[in-house]
């Protein structure tokens, strides 16, 4: 598998490989990640074993990437949240891409990094405790010598947060085309 893409793995963003069970259970997990697979076989109608072969499968294809609680970075002092779209150098070459890509993997403020289309390069949204905090991780991207412009806007209230992708609205999980 090359990596996760907008729409999922290896399947251009359709779906497909799932039936109409996965996409229940998909939806059950969503909501909750934690539900007993007893209560997951009563509401799909098959065996616990068979879901817990299901959790297993999709797992593995990378369908569910994985568990987690959904902390509120507030609670841990992290109160300034900001977003910085980053315009690259066109002379900087691949080679320097990769090391603005990885110094910001590796930076635990960053929380998401997207290739974009358009002017800018990257965006880059991250948490941390202050204005200094973003100001240090400028000046890291800076010392890349890769970096043309960059462009930082704060976060001055949060409208609508859908963290990950659950809980998933039936809409949203498509059905099996037909052939």
């Amino acid at each position: 598998m090359t990596g996760s893409r907008a729409g999922g793995p290896k399947d251009g963003g359709r779906g497909s490989g799932l039936d109409a069970t996965d996409r229940a259970l998909l939806l059950a997990l969503s909501r909750d990640g934690r539900r007993p697979g007893a209560d997951l076989a009563k509401d799909l109608g098959i065996s616990r074993q068979a879901v817990a072969e299901r959790i297993k499968d999709l797992e593995r294809r990378r369908v569910i990437r994985g568990y987690r609680a959904d902390v509120d970075p507030g609670a841990l002092g992290l109160a300034v949240q900001a977003q910085i779209r980053l315009t690259l150098l066109g002379s900087a070459g691949p080679g320097r891409e990769r090391e603005v890509a990885k110094l910001l993997a590796h930076s635990p403020l960053v929380r998401s990094v997207y290739r974009v289309s358009g002017e800018d390069c990257f965006v880059v949204h991250l948490v941390c405790r202050g204005i200094g905090d973003v100001n240090g991780l400028l000046a890291q991207l800076a010392a890349t010598r890769a970096v043309q412009s960059s462009r930082t806007s704060f976060v001055l209230e949060t409208l609508v947060e859908k963290g990950g992708l659950g809980p998933l609205e039936p809409a949203l999980v498509l059905e099996e085309e037909s052939s």
